[in-house]
């Protein structure tokens, strides 16, 4: 028989083998799977999975429909801020009143009627992808707003007003917080920039805005 000594060292040395080849194994497989998962990652290799990792442009789709303002930005000049008043209610007159208060604040007032269709709610504001920061100037004068994006051209912002406004029927104080001209404008829920929301479709008439920019004339047909 051998000696203890020597069975002892030759078992330590194949437990030792066994350990090499396993660490070994173990390193090239992570080795295997770290260049695996970064070929999928940059779309070199097909991964095992049907759902890519990031969503393609244009396969957005979301549930939330609320416009956010513009980064970082605070309320405009009153005065570059064109607005339509329209009755959601069968109180008359009160399209009128709340569009003399809001000329009294400085707003452009483009007309003030009746809303074809009735609003039972507070406040709704129609804007236009052009629109946004106007539409955010608009809604901090009132306390509750519902805001829309339609498909209309220009920076027009109409302000219906429905039932459960014309129970108060008045704007924020001039002299409330939300009014302040250096603070920043915030959705008050998620929102998505305007290019990642779906817009209504718009009136098929609006005003004209003075404070849009005229379109450019189409180029005269050169002469034959």
């Amino acid at each position: 028989m051998g000696r203890p000594d020597a069975r002892r060292a030759k078992v330590r040395r194949h437990r030792r083998e066994r350990q090499i080849i396993v660490f070994g194994v173990l390193v090239i497989l992570v080795a295997f799977a770290a260049v695996f998962a970064a070929g999928v990652y940059k779309g070199d290799v097909d991964g095992p999975f049907s759902q890519p990792f990031v969503t393609p442009a244009g396969a957005f789709e979301s549930d939330v429909d609320l416009v956010c303002p513009p980064p970082s930005s605070t309320p405009l000049p009153a005065d570059q801020v064109a607005v339509r008043v329209l009755n959601g209610t069968e109180t008359s007159g009160l399209a009128s009143d709340v569009a003399g208060d809001l000329e009294s604040r400085g707003f452009v007032l483009l007309g003030a009627s009746n809303w074809s269709r009735g609003y039972p709610e507070g406040v709704r504001l129609y804007f236009g992808p052009n629109g946004v920061h106007q539409a955010y100037t608009v809604a901090r004068h009132f306390e509750a707003v519902d805001m829309v994006l339609d498909n209309r051209p220009g920076t027009l912002v109409d302000v219906v007003l429905g039932d459960t406004f014309a129970e108060a029927s008045t704007l924020r104080s001039a002299l409330a917080p939300e009014l302040d001209e250096t603070r920043t404008l915030t959705a008050n829920a998620a929102c998505l920039p305007a290019s990642l929301v779906t817009p209504v479709p718009a009136p098929r008439t609006l005003p004209e805005n003075p404070l849009d920019p005229e379109p450019s004339p189409s180029p005269s047909p050169s002469a034959s």
